[in-house]
């Protein structure tokens, strides 16, 4: 009988806790941000992991993981546009494994990559935050050294960012479907309401439910009042309408 290893152990039980982080609402997913950030640190060979959130607007983004110059580093690359965060953001795609003393990040980055390199850092890649075909942040993985961060590192961090990427977007489904059910509820208690007060005029005034519909909507055009309004005080016998 075979045993799993306890690195696999690991890989399970942060896959596990991405689909079980709670996100309480649309505008408040830090738990589930804090378990990418502190998955990542752990299993991602040793690099500092950085969840940047910006579903809406990158200006009030969100971000989470363990060191406070770290997080200072992926605030501030919101807020002067560059790093490899914002630009995975903006985009959805990876920013590939990459040194932070070559030309590219000098060129793109010149805030960013002094930043960085005084903290210590040699390496940077950063993988897009998916839900569904939104791109709603960022995983930004930074490497001590000049050794590259491996693919298979890569791989796996990216699967981490689309595992936390489904527990959003069934979130945001979840959320989408209770609304319309709210809507819909809504939608039918009106129209039983409506048609009680239909039947109600009918009734009292001996006229025929169409009639009866067209006062109730008149009275309600004329006092500038919602239909369900006046219906409901119809049916309620609050109010008396006049047929003639």
């Amino acid at each position: 009988m075979s045993t799993m290893s306890p690195s696999q152990q690991r890989l399970a039980q942060a896959f596990v806790d991405l689909a079980a982080s709670p996100v309480t609402e649309a505008s408040d997913p830090s738990g589930l941000l804090a378990a990418l950030a502190a998955h990542g640190s752990e299993l991602l060979g040793g690099c500092a992991a950085v969840v940047l959130y910006a579903p809406d607007d990158p200006v009030h983004a969100e971000v989470a993981g363990t060191g406070e110059e770290q997080l200072r580093l992926v605030r501030d690359a919101v807020t002067w546009g560059e790093g490899p965060g914002p630009e995975a953001r903006r985009t959805g795609r990876p920013v590939p494994d990459t040194a932070l003393d070559g030309d590219r990040a000098r060129r793109d980055w010149p805030r960013y990559v002094a930043r960085a390199r005084a903290l210590g850092y040699g390496r940077v890649a950063a993988l897009p935050l998916r839900a569904g075909e939104d791109t709603l942040g960022a995983l930004v993985l930074l490497g001590r050294g000049s050794t590259p961060l491996h693919p298979d590192l890569l791989a796996l961090g990216q699967s981490l960012a689309d595992a936390a990427g489904w527990t959003l977007q069934r979130e945001r489904q979840l959320r989408e479907s209770r609304a319309l059910a709210d809507q819909l509820g809504q939608a039918l208690t009106s129209r039983i309401v409506i048609e009680q007060a239909k039947g109600t005029l009918a009734a009292r005034h001996s006229i025929t439910v169409d009639e009866a519909f067209r006062v109730l909507r008149s009275h309600a055009r004329s006092h500038r009042r919602r239909l369900t309004e006046v219906a409901r005080e119809v049916v309620e016998r609050k109010l008396d309408l006049q047929t003639d």
